[in-house]
């Protein structure tokens, strides 16, 4: 068990890459093959971290996804027979280790300790308190386990940014140049995304329809709160539902539709923030409200990035 568990937290995987250049010049081009911040990657996915001589930190970052628990390479460069090699390993931080070894260590001490208080006839501890520490114990470790299995294949992309940066060929290994678009797939991204918004547009409908006989006064709201007026929600839906169809069809006029949803959204919960908000001072009124801006800017520049994907020539016919 405890080899198990060190395994499961500490294990890496040593990894060395050889380069058919120089340290300076394997670093400027590890440099521009990679990004410095999460940021500059946000409407795509990409190598990001530090990379000197003597420290190099790489991850994969996706687009709108956090996982504490994926392989980052951590390594340095160095000579070996006048030939400059990247050698380091794959593996979670320290900081997730000694986080998750805490955190493990503590509630592993609370389950054994209720455990153990429960069999003796002084202590009458409710169930759950004696089950809760080892449920919770539980639901760290599988979080661990699905971190680390929708982080699979970082290690693998990450050798190929590297392996092409530096010029070293490797079979098999997945590298971050985008091939062909193929017409007939839809990308998950916009899966994803078509699918939200024909939700979103589909329960617009339901609330309208169905809201006020199933829910309460108190859960739709007075009606002074929506920023709607007359039948202008129910556009708003079945637009939400055309742009999600087109989405999915990758047609050029919904990328640009979702530029003007965006819009809209913005505009309407700022106008709609001083009924929906009445106690609020204005100051934290304007708060809110430029904090909102940035948030649509962030998912602007991302929608902006996903144009890639959308079928701006037509396709040829068979």
């Amino acid at each position: 068990m405890i080899q198990w568990l060190r395994r499961f937290l500490y294990e890496s995987t040593a990894a060395e890459f050889r380069s058919a250049y120089s340290i300076a010049e394997s670093v400027e081009r590890l440099r521009a093959a990679t990004k410095r911040s999460a940021f500059s990657a946000i409407g795509e996915t990409a190598a990001v971290g530090k990379v000197s001589p003597d420290n190099v930190r790489l991850q994969r970052i996706i687009p709108m996804v956090h996982n504490s628990f994926k392989p980052f390479f951590m390594g340095r460069f160095e000579v070996r027979n006048g030939e400059t090699v990247l050698t380091g390993h794959f593996g979670m931080t320290t900081f997730v280790k000694v986080f998750m070894t805490f955190w493990l260590g503590m509630v592993a001490l609370f389950a054994a300790g209720f455990l153990l208080a429960s069999f003796s006839s002084t202590a009458l501890y409710p169930q759950v308190v004696v089950i809760g520490p080892l449920l919770m114990l539980a639901a760290g470790l599988g979080l661990v386990a699905l971190g680390k299995w929708f982080g699979r294949n970082d290690a693998a992309w990450l050798s190929g940014v590297i392996a092409q940066a530096l010029d070293v060929p490797r079979v098999g290994a997945e590298t971050r140049q985008e091939t062909t678009i193929d017409v007939a797939a839809v990308p998950m991204v916009l899966k994803g995304v078509a699918l939200f918004l024909a939700a979103s547009g589909v329960m617009v409908l339901f609330m309208d329809f169905f809201g006020p006989r199933v829910l309460s006064a108190q859960v739709v709201g007075p009606p002074s709160v929506a920023p709607w007026w007359g039948n202008w929600h129910k556009v708003y839906a079945v637009s939400v539902i055309l742009l999600a169809a087109g989405v999915w069809r990758r047609r050029p006029w919904a990328w640009w539709g979702g530029f003007l949803m965006l819009g809209m959204s913005t505009i309407t919960s700022l106008l709609a923030m001083p009924m929906s908000t009445p106690g609020v001072p204005p100051f934290m009124r304007a708060v809110f409200g430029a904090f909102a801006v940035v948030v649509v800017g962030v998912w602007g520049r991302w929608w902006y990035a996903q144009r890639k994907h959308f079928l701006w020539t037509a396709a040829p016919t068979v």
